[in-house]
């Protein structure tokens, strides 16, 4: 997966689409780090109001390459 990637959501019955951002790497308890993909969806926004939300990378697919 590339920045500028189209992919949708395997979670959403809609199929909710968005643009893949990148990754982004926490840090986490007892020391380990963990790895999500960063999203900005078409027709919605993070709970926060950002546009461009985190979501397990294992939940998206890229349906189209940017070139």
């Amino acid at each position: 997966m590339n920045p500028g990637d189209l992919v949708r959501n395997k979670n959403s019955e809609s199929g909710e689409l968005g643009l893949f951002v990148g990754l982004r790497t926490y840090d986490g308890t007892n020391g380990q780090q963990y790895t999500c993909s960063e999203v900005m969806w078409f027709e919605r926004i993070a709970h926060n109001g950002d546009a461009v939300s985190t979501i397990q990378t294992s939940l998206i697919e890229v349906i189209s390459e940017s070139r």
